[in-house]
This record gives C-alpha cells, structure tokens and sequence, in this order.
C-alpha cells in the first residue's frame, strides 16, 4: 500500500512540474560577449537583480503552493530533508529523484529554491546531497541546476 502511495505522490510532482515550472524560469544570461564595457556589466547586473526581485514579488502567493510540492516530495520519496539552517538551505533526494529527467529535477529543486529565496532574500543557492551516500551532489540558485560536476 505503501508503494502505491508513493507512485501517486510521483505522478503527482511530475503533473505540478509540467504545470508549475514554467511559470517559475531562471533568469537567463543577459550580459554581452566581447568589448562590453564595465559601465554596461554592472547596468546589466542591476536589471538582472531588478527583474530577479520583481519575480519574488510576483510569486509570493504560490508560497503555499511551493510547501505544499516540497511536502509532496518529502511524503512521495523524492527527498527525504528539506532544510534551511543558518540561510543555507539543502535538500537530500532519494532514489526516485534520479529517475526524473534532468528538466523535472531542475523544476523541483525551482520550487524549492523559490520557496526559500522568497523568505529570505541572502540564499544564494540550494545544495542538494543524496541521502544514500550522504554526498553533495550538486546545487541550484540563479544559474540553475548543477549536478554532477
């Protein structure tokens, strides 16, 4: 019974990723290559920040939403902590989580990171380890999901 349980709450994060992810996108990267000038690097960094925080505002209502994915993951088996000690928040996925493709994972760890940013504006990234070897596996913040380097 167990495990029907948790194939539900899989097929479950894997409908609100489709549905939920794409209102969430990373910010791209907007800086020039080439000669672009200090001037216009720090311009750039401050519209990035702006639209960045303009985001956060945006979304603030999907607050409960996000609690609600994040418990979703933790009762379905895709994680098994989801913590924010000291403003460095981190993640220990399971099994299951491996078997998303890299797009699910990364709208995940999305969602989750939104949550955190959104309560407090100094984390700068979300570590993931997996909970079987107790390894860092990867992170997630503005340049999206990094795993496996």
């Amino acid at each position: 019974m167990k495990n029907n349980r948790n194939i539900f709450w899989l097929i479950f994060m894997i409908f609100i990723i489709g549905v939920y992810g794409i209102s969430c996108k990373q910010d791209g990267g907007t800086q020039k290559e080439g000669g672009a000038s200090n001037m216009e690097s720090k311009n750039t960094e401050a519209k990035a920040q702006a639209a960045h925080e303009k985001r956060i505002e945006d979304t603030k209502h999907l607050q409960e939403k996000r609690k609600e994915i994040m418990d979703g993951m933790l009762e379905g088996g895709l994680a098994s902590r989801i913590e924010n000690p000291r403003g460095e928040p981190f993640i220990y996925v399971m099994q299951p989580f491996y078997l998303l493709t890299l797009d699910e994972q990364a709208s995940l760890m999305n969602v989750v990171w939104y949550y955190f940013i959104t309560e407090d504006r100094g984390v700068d990234v979300l570590t993931i380890f997996d909970e079987d070897t107790g390894n860092e596996i990867g992170t997630f913040g503005r340049k999206g999901l990094l795993i496996g380097e």
